[in-house]
């Protein structure tokens, strides 16, 4: 069996939430591996979108680890994290977070300019590529703000995957059903391994290959 691209051991964790109680991940240990597509559901205030912080790095656990293939990322500086999230992972949030002023193609090769590391022929390259896979082209040139809100999730899409990370965490994002079919393909065509935090009746658990249920701060198979 293939290593897990991303796991965790014994994560604990509690956040206080914007309304009153607090949100917690209590014991969670968990292996996702390479070109497969997990789902993790669960109610509302069970802790999904905080494990979800700290898998993708976004959120330093309490206690536990946090591993991306070899690397104990629990253990790096704030910046090395930093490094590490941005190589690693593209995320996709409830809100697109585009700038509505700049064109398609403006907001997604975002993140390969700033990753560097890479000469204009291959961020180019990278661009067009993302652009053809969600399919794009045509809207290449346009402003996001003129948009439909689902060209502008998949514009989302595309910028999460245009550095080509291994890791693709998505956080209940804005239309589903047009993004999941697409990370289905990602993970099928370009051995992306995505763990998508899905509503219950959501399409991402028809689409995954492994559904994991979490219910006040833990985490088991569905």
């Amino acid at each position: 069996m293939n290593a897990p691209l991303l796991h965790c051991r014994d994560l604990q964790c509690m956040r206080p939430l914007w309304r009153e109680g607090a949100s917690h991940v209590r014991g969670v240990t968990a292996e996702f591996g390479p070109a497969r597509f997990h789902a993790i559901t669960g109610p509302e205030g069970c802790g999904k979108n905080l494990l979800l912080h700290m898998l993708g790095l976004l959120e330093q656990p309490d206690a536990g680890e946090v591993w991306v293939g070899e690397t104990n990322a629990t253990a790096l500086t704030a910046s090395e994290r930093d490094a590490l999230r941005l190589r690693q992972f593209g995320f996709l949030f409830p809100a697109c977070a585009l700038l509505p002023s700049l064109s398609v193609l403006e907001n997604i090769a975002f993140p390969v300019l700033k990753a560097g590391g890479t000469t204009e022929a291959e961020q180019a390259e990278h661009t067009l590529s993302a652009l053809r896979f969600c399919g794009l082209e045509d809207e290449a040139e346009q402003q996001v703000g003129n948009l439909a809100p689902g060209r502008q999730a998949v514009a989302a899409f595309a910028r999460a995957i245009i550095h080509r990370p291994p890791l693709l965490l998505a956080e209940s994002p804005a239309a589903e059903e047009i993004l999941v079919p697409l990370a289905r393909r990602a993970v099928d065509e370009l051995g992306l391994t995505v763990v998508w935090g899905a509503r219950p009746d959501g399409p991402a658990i028809d689409a995954s290959d492994c559904v994991l249920g979490m219910a006040d701060g833990h985490l088991e198979a569905a």
